[in-house]
């Protein structure tokens, strides 16, 4: 093992100097500095005299070699920090270390965040001698952590707004569930797999079931009216909703949902008033080309105007009145075609002349 000895002290720093093989400790301060977000400095008790490192100056925004003074720090600290400063230099006067974070307006009027470290030596006599510390550049730090703070604030007000928020991974492992035991009384090992269909209304079951197998199965988002059975033995309405967290390949590696307490939410599932359209374009011509109706047919039994079935057809409609494509979609059951998805129309019975 190579020994190591004091060499001198290097003026930009006023701190000793360690060789090692012929490289010395200025070697690898340097290296360190490089990366331009770290700097070094010294300074005697005494005199307040200061020796910052190239690399002090560049944090800072400071022109190289310009005078500088920790007991003058506040002068290029920002107004609304100087407070965090001002007894610096009285602290190091009294032997104290110090670790602080601020943010300084630099030459550029650039606004940077920077932690301040500071260590003592002391005398023979074990007064302080001399300060020594490092400054870091740490805005990137700062901007991450206020990012986070802002995206934890935004969840816990749209959390406010929901029922209850979860996570599940691909293979189904449950991994969050903000609510569920204190809304259904399942507990995690109840509701585990597919345990959690038990809290769903019976008659709600096996088309839940079916549909989230057909969301996962496609990654797809999922929604859906559904019954729960409250920890009260009540079932009330709900609407669920659900996306896939994809990787770069395309496959979900976990799902995170959330379910809304409605009153808006009534009888079958085919109903979603308030969300989404409860017949689609497509839906109605076929529906009309089936009974062999006219616009003005259909316009007379469901009660919209000819000019609305028009547009809605031609999909250019987007935001229509629900109350409208309710009364469409009734206007053909009536009449015995179902609608069991998005796409597609079925007939089961012939009407009959009595229904005329």
């Amino acid at each position: 093992m190579q020994s190591i000895e004091v060499a001198g002290s290097p003026p930009e720093l006023g701190v000793p100097t360690f060789k090692s093989s012929g490289v010395s400790s200025a070697h690898f301060l340097k290296l360190v500095e490089d990366r331009r977000t770290i700097g070094f400095w010294s300074c005697d008790v005494a005199s307040g005299k200061c020796w910052p490192s190239s690399g002090f100056y560049r944090v800072l925004g400071l022109q190289p070699g310009s005078p500088f003074e920790i007991a003058h720090l506040s002068q290029h600290v920002h107004p609304d920090d100087r407070v965090l400063v001002e007894d610096i230099w009285s602290m190091i006067r009294l032997g104290v270390p110090v670790n602080r974070d601020f943010r300084v307006i630099r030459s550029d009027r650039t606004v940077r965040w920077i932690e301040l470290r500071s260590e003592i030596i002391l005398d023979q006599h074990d007064q302080p001698s001399r300060a020594i510390g490092m400054i870091f550049d740490v805005t990137v730090m700062h901007e991450s952590r206020q990012a986070l703070e802002d995206m934890l604030d935004r969840q816990k007000a749209l959390g406010a707004l929901v029922s209850m928020e979860w996570r599940i991974g691909a293979d189904g492992t449950s991994l969050t569930q903000s609510n569920w035991h204190g809304l259904t009384g399942q507990n995690e090992m109840q509701s585990s797999g597919a345990g959690w269909l038990a809290a769903v209304h019976p008659d709600d079951q096996a088309r839940v079931a079916a549909d989230w197998a057909r969301a996962t199965a496609a990654n797809l988002p999922y929604r859906n009216n559904l019954r729960i059975r409250r920890a009260d033995g009540i079932y009330e309405w709900f609407h669920a909703r659900a996306v896939p967290i994809t990787k770069k390949s395309g496959q979900a590696h976990e799902w995170v949902g959330i379910l809304i307490r409605t009153d808006e939410v009534q009888g079958h599932h085919q109903s979603d008033d308030a969300l989404c359209p409860t017949i689609m374009p497509a839906q109605i011509r076929g529906g009309r080309a089936i009974l062999e109706w006219t616009l003005e047919d259909l316009s007379r039994i469901s009660g919209v105007s000819v000019s609305s079935i028009r547009r809605i057809e031609a999909g250019g409609e987007r935001v229509t009145r629900p109350a409208s494509l309710i009364a469409i979609r009734e206007a053909f059951e009536n009449e015995g075609l179902h609608f069991p998805d998005d796409t597609s129309v079925s007939f089961s019975r012939v009407r009959t002349q009595a229904q005329d």
